[in-house]
């Protein structure tokens, strides 16, 4: 399950950044990535179980493993950059993921959670676009 990896990406990135960080305004913004993706995955476990299905336990792709490991490389300022470098990538690839699912997907509970997640992840895309500045 994509959505799921993109998810625990999101979590774990940002919990490693929340770790070095001195930036206030990347710091609020590594909490809320941990909050929401939290909460999104868990809407997506809710939505696949009242379709009857079990949802998997999220688990990293390999891009996301390789994404970790590299922020784990650095520190700092550094991290902070790649980090949102990092963010941008994942959420882009996060709405379009999620923008296809709500339009093509088979299952009508996991479309409705897709749908309800575009509008969170466009505006994390475009916190974090600022935040790149």
């Amino acid at each position: 399950m994509f959505a799921g990896a993109g998810d625990l990406y999101e979590v774990q990135s940002s919990q490693l950044v929340l770790e070095t960080t001195q930036n206030p305004d990347i710091r609020r913004f590594a909490q809320m990535m941990v909050e929401h993706h939290t909460k999104t995955t868990q809407d997506a476990a809710a939505a696949a179980m009242r379709a009857g299905m079990t949802p998997p336990t999220p688990m990293l792709d390999a891009p996301k493993t390789a994404m970790l490991n590299a922020l784990r490389l650095y520190n700092g300022v550094q991290r902070d950059r790649l980090y949102l470098t990092q963010q941008m990538m994942a959420h882009k690839e996060a709405l379009g993921l999620m923008k296809t699912y709500a339009e093509t997907g088979e299952t009508p509970e996991l479309k409705v959670a897709a749908q309800a997640t575009v509008a969170i992840v466009q505006s994390h895309l475009a916190m974090v676009e600022r935040l790149a500045l």
